[in-house]
């Protein structure tokens, strides 16, 4: 018995945009949640001093969690639409899906601002107020209130995706190539 299984190709009109965009989605989703935790996290959080604070910890994390979207960009791409695709266009996937990532999540900051336009200075506060309880000399907390408080305030939409796209864009890009690796058809044309 013959077994025949068909794939869609971008001849028939598909693409790979499905993929970047829902996977780029559902990550931007996970990552705002996440900062958002974070945030009030270090707004409620009593000042201690302490060098890594949940706003500091929660870069780490989102940028753990967001790195494999390019993986799972190229599974959902071998899945949907054909498992026999190069590896550059397993490392586009990644890359875009690493945008996609960016400016989703920066369009979710900006409208969480206009929700709760407080959010921004209490966290400015809190951040500082974590700063003078450092066990520092006088003039390494100035300058470090001076540089976090212009680095929260200076975080608007232009900024994220300017610092955000290539980081973010190259990680996706490396777990696309990954991707490719895994999930794309092992025969001589894919590569």
């Amino acid at each position: 018995m013959e077994q025949t299984t068909e794939y869609r190709t971008e001849e028939s009109g598909e693409s790979y945009w499905a993929s970047v965009l829902l996977v780029g989605g559902i990550f931007s989703l996970v990552a705002f949640v996440i900062g958002l935790a974070f945030g009030y996290m270090q707004i409620g959080s009593e000042p201690t001093g302490a060098i890594f604070t949940p706003i500091m910890m929660s870069g780490i994390i989102i940028c753990l969690a967001t790195c494999v979207a390019g993986l799972v960009a190229v599974w959902h791409y071998s899945r949907e639409v054909t498992p026999h695709f190069k590896m550059g266009k397993g490392a586009l996937i990644g890359f875009l899906t690493g945008v996609a990532i960016v400016v989703f999540s920066g369009v979710l900051n900006e409208l969480w601002v206009m929700l709760d336009p407080s959010y921004t200075e209490n966290l400015i506060e809190s951040i500082i107020a974590n700063v003078e309880a450092m066990d520092v000399p006088a003039e390494t907390k100035d300058q470090l209130v001076d540089q976090m408080a212009a680095g929260v305030r200076d975080q608007n939409f232009f900024t994220q995706l300017l610092w955000g796209i290539p980081i973010t864009g190259l990680l996706n890009l490396l777990t696309g190539l990954i991707g490719v690796k895994l999930f794309a058809a092992k025969d001589e044309e894919s590569y």
